[in-house]
């Protein structure tokens, strides 16, 4: 999936993930933004059942802690830890697979534009996503995809 992404985030990334694993949370997306010594942290987290504003503050605390470790010299972030909402990015091929059969909005970035195609999806096959709307099934590659979220039904 195409993102602009701060350079810093593959430098801390993976110990922030594998402190989440450690407690049974995954990280669904992070964000890094702002000037240095001033950015702000953004971390979507999730696990089976969802998580709730006391886990978000008690990982908040524990990613402090680890960036403190790992980050000591630049470590000076804003740290948002939140719940992926409702509309769950979907950022991992793993995701298009797990949420195979639920309403999905992916944004894709073609020669001639941005598209953006509502369906449902139906997993992941070769590096494609593939996703049917109405009787259509189409295949989306994954290097092609700049946004992708669950479309709930209101």
């Amino acid at each position: 999936m195409k993102r602009n992404r701060n350079p810093v985030l593959d430098e801390i990334e993976p110990e922030i993930i594998q402190m989440l694993d450690a407690f049974g949370y995954e990280l669904v997306l992070d964000e890094l933004k702002g000037a240095v010594g001033a950015q702000t942290l953004t971390l979507y987290i999730d696990k089976p059942g969802g998580v709730d504003v006391n886990e978000c503050a008690e990982m908040a605390k524990k990613v402090a802690v680890v960036l403190e470790t790992i980050d000591a010299e630049r470590h000076n972030y804003t740290i948002i830890v939140s719940s992926p909402g409702i509309e769950r990015p979907l950022t991992r091929e793993k995701d298009f697979q797990r949420f195979s059969g639920q309403k999905a909005t992916l944004t894709i970035q073609q020669a001639q534009g941005k598209q953006t195609l509502t369906g449902v999806l139906r997993g992941v096959d070769k590096g494609c996503v593939v996703i049917q709307k109405d009787t259509d099934i189409m295949e989306v590659p994954v290097a092609d995809l700049v946004d992708a979220h669950l479309a709930p039904d209101w």
